[in-house]
């Protein structure tokens, strides 16, 4: 059994996670890319082909660079992490890190968390229609850049509550992942476990 990483950090956070008692759950994965995965009712929700969530490649800058996927200006060459380390490279030296970027953010670095909380706001309104369409009650943040905390997410929840509709933004909370680098590992052990017509029973004890 096979699914993509956002999928697997859904199931975890929705068994295991941030997102226990929640019904229907958006995980966001920041990292390298952008993806989210869905659980909608207590099933993952993968779409007809599988590539439902691909948040990463919603436009956000029409003018922006040409992505991987053929398109302009989508999310991921604004937000992802090799997007944020190019541009602070500039102030920060050739050298730096997507490791060096959650260092300087946890000590404060201005420049960098100023970075975050603009990717947080990118991201907030990228979701702002997903929240819409499927009226969630947790988006959790997860992935290699959620660990710079508040920046990100502050950003994230700014957007959200000026671009998703009052109703839907209301009923939101953006939080923090709470199983790190474990999410994709323990979301497999729950894929093999059960399939998704179960998942509304089954709740996986993180170890």
């Amino acid at each position: 059994m096979v699914d993509n990483d956002a999928n697997l950090g859904a199931l975890a956070e929705y068994t295991a996670g941030a997102g226990r008692g929640v019904s229907d759950i958006v995980y966001l994965k920041l990292a390298s890319g952008i993806g989210a995965g869905l659980v909608l009712d207590g099933r993952l929700h993968r779409g007809v082909t599988g590539i439902a969530g691909e948040v990463g490649h919603v436009r956000s800058n029409p003018d922006g660079r040409v992505c991987r996927c053929g398109n302009r200006g989508c999310l991921e060459t604004v937000a992802a992490a090799p997007a944020l380390v190019e541009l602070l490279r500039v102030s920060h030296g050739e050298e730096l890190t997507s490791a060096d970027l959650l260092r300087l953010a946890e000590q404060g670095d201005v420049g960098v968390r100023r970075v975050f909380a603009d990717a947080g706001r990118s991201v907030g309104e990228a979701i702002a229609p997903l929240i819409n369409a499927v009226n969630p009650g947790l988006v959790i943040v997860g992935g290699e850049l959620s660990a710079v905390g508040e920046p990100l997410l502050d950003g994230i929840r700014t957007s959200v509550e000026r671009y998703a509709l009052p109703a839907a933004a209301a009923a939101l909370e953006v939080v923090p992942g709470i199983l790190g680098e474990r999410a994709e590992v323990l979301g497999a052990v729950a894929l093999v476990i059960t399939d998704t017509e179960h998942l509304s029973s089954f709740h996986l004890s993180a170890v």
